[in-house]
């Protein structure tokens, strides 16, 4: 096979059956024969004299060279693609959907601050955010960008760094009334904690002035939803470590206070990625024009003297 022989209905139906690793979900995605995806990868393998799959009763699984072909191909689809919306059109125009994907907490955060001005620039546009903790599959999902929070690099993707955000501990006025006031980290294991991961005892780091401290503390309530935690601080209910995103407002009107002021978590890094480079759709393209204007809007940090 080389550049003359290339045939691009053959490697989008590979790439459906990699991306799936299922010729009969690949089949029904691509609304095709089932047969035909088997000709048609059997035809591929026997062009590059490789094996791009292997093959059980149960399972099908990428090889290594079907592993390199599926990034390749894909990159190669999509720019593709791209040129040929180019040239089909005499002008690129900010129009289309625009399909993003972020963190809860944080994509409650720029639906408030960030997308009705995006809306208001482009009206041609419409958005579509989805709301997931997972690092959601730009390719699979048909994202054109998700924001990060921390977490594993992907190096398919461009990745754009924005900010950083960390977490403080809060509890309600009423509960530390009752309670007692928390002065020392070690204090906080005799405490109603109330977690966001689902495991019995989890890790609060907190540092301040350089110093860090690990305590370890169990919990009496557990939900990944944090304004459902948020929720259970309002109503006495305990002690929780959470984004100072999420609570600052709160902290400021005096709904809750700031337990161990001057200690915070880490910081974690907020980044933007997104598949194309340098030939990005136009509205994938004024969407980050407008982060890189805004950018000071990814500063979610608790900043302690």
């Amino acid at each position: 096979m080389n550049l003359e022989t290339i045939d691009f209905k053959v490697l989008r139906l590979f790439v459906a059956t990699a991306q799936q690793l299922s010729f009969t979900r690949a089949s029904e995605e691509l609304g095709v024969p089932k047969s035909a995806v088997s000709k048609a990868v059997q035809r591929l393998e026997s062009e590059l004299g490789v094996r791009l799959f292997e093959r059980s009763s149960r399972v099908v699984r990428l090889t290594e060279p079907g592993a390199i072909l599926l990034d390749r191909a894909r990159s190669l689809l999509e720019e593709t693609s791209l040129m040929l919306a180019d040239v089909q059109s005499s002008h690129r125009r900010v129009s289309g959907q625009l399909r993003l994907a972020a963190p809860p907490a944080l994509g409650r955060y720029i639906s408030r601050e960030l997308l009705p001005l995006f809306l208001r620039d482009w009206p041609e546009v419409n958005v579509s955010l989805k709301l997931s903790y997972d690092y959601e599959d730009l390719f699979r999902e048909g994202l054109d960008l998700a924001f990060r929070m921390g977490g594993p690099r992907d190096d398919n993707l461009i990745e754009k760094k924005l900010g950083y955000a960390n977490r403080v501990v809060v509890a309600s006025p009423a509960y530390l009334k009752h309670f007692g006031e928390i002065t020392r980290p070690e204090q906080l294991p005799a405490h109603r904690c109330l977690q966001v991961f689902d495991r019995p005892f989890i890790d609060w780091t907190l540092t301040k002035a350089g110093i860090s401290h690990v305590v370890s503390v169990p919990r009496v309530f557990q939900c990944s939803d944090m304004e459902a935690l948020k929720s259970m601080l309002l109503a006495g209910a305990g002690v929780a470590q959470l984004p100072w995103l999420v609570v600052r407002d709160e902290i400021k009107n005096g709904r809750l206070a700031e337990v161990l002021p001057g200690w915070v978590s880490n910081g974690m890094s907020i980044s933007a990625v997104y598949r194309f480079g340098t030939n990005k759709p136009a509205k994938l393209a004024e969407f980050l024009t407008l982060i890189d204007r805004h950018q000071h809007l990814f500063d979610l940090q608790r900043h302690c003297a």
